[in-house]
């Protein structure tokens, strides 16, 4: 394998990070952190992509009932027939632990609802050349929450601003301006459907957004990732 090529030594960094690798792919990888700069260079990229998208996606809170449906769920089974086990006290206790910790999880999954659109979570993530993430998109039923990151060097001068582009449609459509630093909130816009998105893109604009309605100069495009 030519760990020379760029593609590659991304693509293993990337499921060196994921823990994707096979058991020797990983420790040759390893060996290899070892000598290579650029392995390390692609490996701490994936490690600070990753963990920044993480931080940038809002956490769900379970709802306040679950905990007692699981409950009633795991008392409503049931019970085994009683059977004499001869075995040490630890290991029954531990088979117990692991007993109860799979009935909880069962119940739970239990009762998930079906997967639907509603329940998939729309992120973006917009990267310069370099792979450097500039600014993390969440997107709700109602709204577009994005942060600024910190490896994004603004232009004092110019404001940068979203497009989302249709699929069946040519025309750009303008979301808002992003944030230079921070976090900023956008209205979500009527048209905006993960089914219809093909792109967002960044423009480059004159302080306070496009003065036509169409981008003035493109510099990023990215796509709606679904969760």
């Amino acid at each position: 394998m030519n760990y020379n090529k760029p593609e590659v030594l991304n693509a293993l960094a990337g499921q060196y990070v994921l823990g994707t690798l096979s058991s020797s792919t990983r420790k040759r990888f390893q060996r290899l952190l070892l000598n290579s700069s650029k392995a390390r260079e692609a490996t701490t990229m994936w490690e600070q992509n990753l963990n920044n998208l993480a931080s940038a996606i809002t956490p769900l809170a379970p709802s306040d009932d679950l905990w007692p449906k699981i409950l009633q769920q795991i008392e409503n089974q049931p019970q085994p027939t009683k059977t004499i086990i001869r075995t040490q006290p630890s290991i029954w206790r531990t088979w117990s632990f692991v007993a109860t910790a799979a009935s909880i999880v069962l119940a739970f999954l239990v009762m998930q609802p079906a997967t639907n659109v509603s329940n998939i979570q729309q992120i973006a993530l917009v990267q310069n050349k370099a792979q450097q993430p500039l600014w993390f998109i969440d997107v709700n039923e109602q709204a577009l929450s994005i942060k600024a990151s910190g490896q994004l060097v603004a232009k004092t001068d110019k404001d940068y601003e979203l497009w989302m582009i249709l699929k069946d449609q040519d025309a750009p459509i303008s979301l808002g301006l992003l944030p230079k630093t921070g976090s900023k909130t956008l209205a979500k816009n009527s048209l905006f459907k993960a089914s219809n998105v093909a792109l967002l893109a960044v423009s480059l604009e004159p302080i306070g957004g496009s003065p036509n309605g169409s981008p003035s100069e493109v510099l990023y495009t990215t796509e709606l990732v679904l969760l």
